[in-house]
Formats: structure tokens, sequence, C-alpha cells
């Protein structure tokens, strides 16, 4: 990732984490609709669960340019999620989500490049954390 995506990123997250819990709910209404069937995965009440997507988000943000130091949270991230029946597939749609509540967010700072670093990022994420889960579960068996 370059360093003028690497601030784009941390640039426009400032602005998005100005408004927290607006984050977490439109990301949560936007999943939802992408795909219902997921919103059994989750509590009813999903104040605390937006807090902890906005609190995590902010978390690998800041730490983006030293993700191997965090990659031992990534992999734990990824096995809990794992053991909540989240499937390879399933970060298709949260990328989804994601995209489209920070386009919604960010409004008039949301721009091609601005979407090609949050892509590149979110794939970054995925992809590790899809990984992780695929070395737990063969660790398993």
């Amino acid at each position: 990732m370059t360093d003028r995506k690497t601030l784009t990123i941390k640039n426009t997250w400032s602005y998005v984490i100005a408004q927290p819990e607006l984050a977490g709910e439109l990301f949560y209404e936007k999943l939802f609709e992408l795909d219902p069937t997921l919103r059994g995965m989750f509590p009813p009440d999903l104040g605390h669960q937006a807090q902890k997507l906005t609190d995590m988000i902010t978390y690998m943000v800041r730490r983006m340019q030293a993700m191997p130091d965090i990659q031992k949270e990534i992999d734990a991230l990824a096995v809990r999620h794992a053991g909540y029946g989240v499937h390879d597939a399933h970060y298709i749609t949260v990328g989804g989500a994601l995209l489209s509540t920070l386009e919604k967010l960010l409004e008039e700072h949301w721009d091609e490049e601005c979407c090609q670093a949050w892509t590149e990022l979110y794939n970054i994420w995925a992809s590790s954390m899809i990984k992780a889960s695929h070395e737990a579960r063969n660790n398993s068996l």
C-alpha cells in the first residue's frame, strides 16, 4: 500500500469516526440489506456491536503501517469470527457494506482514489482473516 493511500485512509477515517454511532448503524443496516440471513449472527441491540466495529477499524487504521505487529490480533479476530459462523463469502458482503457506509458518510470526500485505497486495505484485511481462519480450521483437524 502506498503512502498516499495510507494517508487517504487515515484522513477519511477521521471524518467517519467523528460520528462512530452513525458509522456503525449505517454499516449494519447495509450489511443486513445485502444479506438478511446475517442478522441472526448478531445480538438484537447492535449498539455495543457497532462500537466494537468502529473501535476495531480505528485500531487497525492506526496500526495499518505495522500490520505484522498486529497480525496475531487479526488472526485471533478471524478465529473468533469463524466460531460465530462466518464463512469466506461473508467477507465479500462485509466489504460491500463497509465501502457503501464509507461512501455515504464521506460524501464529497469519497472519490475514485479513496474507493481504491479503502478497497485495497479491506482486501488485505479480509485475505488475512480468511487465511487465518483456514489455518486454524486445518490445525484443529
